[in-house]
């Protein structure tokens, strides 16, 4: 993920994610584990920034991220997961002039889990 964020961030402005890969953060520490327990996460990079939803349970994590170029930061850029909170559907928001627009980001997987929530 690194590589893609690091090869486009001259010449792409949005990337939108399905299976965001886990990669093991740092390891905090622990009472009963004396090297800590691990932490992961989506990889950050200095010119993107990352929206993805966070859930602690392990089997909630998200499967969709959006990264967005940070020469973009003139444009706020919101997760909206008062609209939609499904591991599997990321909503953006954005203003353009008077009106709000959407960028959705949604994974399919072999349960079309996203679509019945949808419905």
């Amino acid at each position: 993920m690194n590589t893609i964020l690091e090869n486009n961030k001259n010449n792409i402005d949005i990337i939108l994610v399905q299976e965001p890969p886990k990669s093991l953060i740092r390891h905090i520490p622990s009472y009963t584990d004396p090297t800590g327990n691990p932490i992961y996460g989506t990889p950050n990079h200095p010119d993107w920034t990352l929206f993805i939803r966070q859930d602690p349970a392990q089997e909630n994590y998200a499967r969709v991220a959006t990264y967005v170029n940070k020469k973009l930061q003139k444009i706020r850029f919101t997760l909206r997961l008062d609209i939609i909170n499904h591991r599997d559907v990321n909503v953006l928001a954005f203003h353009s002039g008077q009106h709000i627009n959407y960028i959705i980001n949604v994974y399919s997987d072999n349960n079309q889990s996203a679509l019945h929530f949808l419905n």
